[in-house]
């Protein structure tokens, strides 16, 4: 976003944003938004509304950069992400296998003032990641050599009711 505007002051989180598009990417299978800088604006604009987009120029003094066409719009409200996605999708069958968390984390990624935007200490904390905290926290008991709640610890193996995991220490 702050690219966009030609920001001077860009932050760590133009990167959060840059995530945001990336995941955007996989998600609908196509490139959410193509074209020159001011199709861009529109393309943003369309999904997260104008009211902070707006902000978010001033706040940079680049309300210059705001397409001209743009200019009469008084409002127009964001559209929620996961609509937005499956109207744009170009692979509806994987669109359902998305999860909640990952709509929510893109939302936050992409949330158009980067003061308000996710850093990348709690993009890392969000929900979505949980199973790799958990992974990783089994993990490490493991080397630990402690016993887990769902199995025991023997020989390099953790034996589970349904399936047996081989792991290299």
């Amino acid at each position: 976003m702050q690219v966009l505007f030609r920001s001077l002051h860009q932050g760590s989180k133009v990167d959060i944003w840059s995530a945001g598009v990336t995941l955007l990417y996989l998600m609908v299978g196509r490139s959410p938004f193509v074209g020159d800088p001011k199709q861009n604006i529109k393309d943003i604009m369309k999904l997260r509304g104008s009211e902070d987009l707006w902000e978010v120029a001033k706040l940079h003094n680049r309300e210059s950069s705001f397409p001209v066409e743009l200019f009469d719009i008084q409002f127009l409200p964001s559209v929620e992400l996961k609509h937005w996605c499956k109207l744009n999708t170009k692979r509806p069958e994987f669109f359902k296998l998305i999860p909640r968390s990952l709509f929510d984390l893109v939302d936050k990624c992409l949330t158009v003032n980067p003061r308000l935007r996710i850093s990348a200490e709690e993009a890392l904390r969000h929900e979505f990641f949980a199973p790799c905290h958990e992974s990783l926290r089994k993990q490490r008991m493991l080397r630990q050599g402690l016993r887990l709640e769902s199995g025991d610890y023997r020989s390099g193996h953790l034996e589970h009711a349904n399936s047996q995991v081989s792991l290299d220490l």
